[in-house]
């Protein structure tokens, strides 16, 4: 896999991760009932959108994100009620009726009670409650012809009812379709669902990353082979000038023997090299099909653990790898040195040591070009993508495997925290919520406390303003001086 390979790999992989994120909030709050009516990837202009029951799906310019609109999360959201009463709403019939004069030329009050440009509203309030085409049109056909002579309000008003409860009863596979014509966003804002109901739709997003990253690491597990902390027989590298060059060693050969001594076990191998520091020996290899012995005479060095004079060939053997059983794949995503939880871990110890005030001073001092940087250090999404292409390069495919899986969990603990704008600190106010309203509760007062959304706004904003200024210091040294594997 080439490096740009990779990167681009990479890049889809984030894309797609965080339309999962918001799917997660959007197939939960559905599935409790709650009204979320825009899913879009990216931010600025639409580019492409389209309609689906009520949800309006989209791509918009800046590929930076994505978004969903849960209804009832903002205090300006707007409430709709029950169809009835939108179309048949006296201000609304009676733009309706201007509209319908402007179009025909008549006097406002030659206009029918009810003219087209109402029918023609009531389709398209029909459509944006998710209602089938057949069925909004004989809603909508269904209603004018039950009705008798200009027919008024409150009769048009109870035949839409009836015709409502008839149609909807007869169609299958309509969902809560039957809630949103009839009763409008009675009960569907989010404020109004149930604290658990709500504390599920906001953890559901980072919730994702977490899947992605369990699923990326198993089948990365699986797919990829693993080096399994032994040594093969065969030649890796060679160190320069050493007894292995100078006896002729090549990388590939595979050694069958020391001396008199043959096995297969790089370890007994090793131990027969190490007890003839300075002596002549011999390595028995395999090249090309061939048996050969190339005579050699070990560098003698003292070991620093024990002090002990061993001695040196001078080469690095292959390390042993192999595909691991679902069993062995499962162990080391959940308990393994590369597992979730290990990640889990270390993207904790990463926010405090990137956002914390030594890794904010320092990530500004590598800015002003006083400090080096190191690869321990933060790191941008535009420096995580270049780290992948060197990465794949320098140590396989499974490289890229793991930086997904590491950037979902990152970002998925980073979304947690109790801090707003993220959906731990909705999360936290929601906490803060149900623990006042507790104690109210207990003290026989109303259970009525939420927190102001300007004390929310207020703490938001500093947030943002952090976040966002170390991100665009990591993304200016990530372009400057990009951190280097090699």
């Amino acid at each position: 896999m080439t490096s740009a390979l990779a990167i681009t790999i990479f890049i889809v992989g984030l894309l797609a991760a965080i339309m999962l994120h918001e799917w997660g909030h959007f197939a939960t709050a559905r599935k409790f009932g709650m009204r979320a009516d825009r899913f879009f990837m990216g931010f600025g202009p639409t580019l492409w959108s389209r309609r689906v029951g009520e949800t309006e799906f989209g791509v918009k310019a800046i590929p930076a994100g994505g978004f969903v609109r849960i209804q009832g999360m903002s205090p300006a959201d707007h409430r709709l009620g029950p169809v009835a009463d939108e179309v048949f709403d006296l201000e609304a019939v009676a733009a309706d009726r201007r509209l319908e004069a402007e179009r025909s030329g008549f006097d406002v009050m030659e206009v029918d009670a009810l003219p087209d440009a109402t029918w023609e509203r009531m389709e398209r309030i029909l459509n944006d409650r998710g209602t089938p085409k057949s069925l909004r049109h004989r809603i909508v056909e269904r209603t004018r012809r039950n009705l008798h002579g200009d027919g008024g309000f409150q009769e048009a008003h109870a035949v839409l009812l009836e015709v409502l409860a008839t149609e909807i009863a007869d169609t299958s596979r309509v969902g809560d379709l039957h809630h949103r014509l009839l009763y409008g966003d009675k009960e569907r804002f989010f404020h109004e669902r149930p604290a658990w109901q709500r504390a599920i739709v906001l953890v559901a997003g980072s919730a994702m990353h977490f899947a992605i990253a369990i699923v990326l690491l198993f089948v990365g597990f699986m797919a990829f082979p693993q080096f399994t902390g032994e040594a093969t027989t065969e030649v890796g590298t060679l160190i320069e000038d050493s007894p292995a060059v100078a006896a002729g060693l090549q990388p590939g050969d595979r050694v069958i023997g020391v001396g008199t001594v043959m096995s297969d076990d790089f370890q007994v191998l090793r131990e027969e090299i190490r007890s003839h520091p300075g002596m002549p020996t011999s390595l028995v290899i395999e090249r090309d099909g061939r048996e050969l012995s190339l005579p050699i005479t070990p560098a003698a060095q003292t070991d620093e653990d024990t002090g002990e004079v061993v001695g040196l060939a001078g080469f690095q053997p292959v390390p042993e790898s192999r595909r691991l059983t679902p069993g062995d794949a499962m162990y080391e995503t959940f308990i393994g040195p590369g597992s979730v939880p290990a990640l889990t871990v270390r993207s904790l110890e990463a926010i405090v040591q990137v956002f914390g005030p030594e890794g904010i001073g320092a990530i500004f001092r590598q800015v002003g070009g006083d400090e080096v940087r190191g690869v321990d250090g933060g790191v941008s999404i535009v420096g995580a993508g270049a780290v992948t292409g060197q990465g794949v390069g320098l140590f396989g495919a499974f490289f890229l495997i793991g930086m997904l899986a590491s950037v979902n969990i990152f970002v998925g603990i980073f979304n947690l925290l109790p801090l707003p704008p993220l959906d731990g600190g909705h999360l936290a106010v929601l906490g803060v919520e149900r623990a006042v309203n507790g104690i109210r509760k207990l003290r026989g007062q109303p259970q009525t406390f939420a927190v102001d959304p300007r004390t929310v706004a207020a703490i938001a904003m500093p947030v943002i303003v952090l976040v966002g200024t170390v991100a665009l210091a990591l993304i200016w040294l990530d372009i400057t001086n990009p951190i280097s594997l090699n």
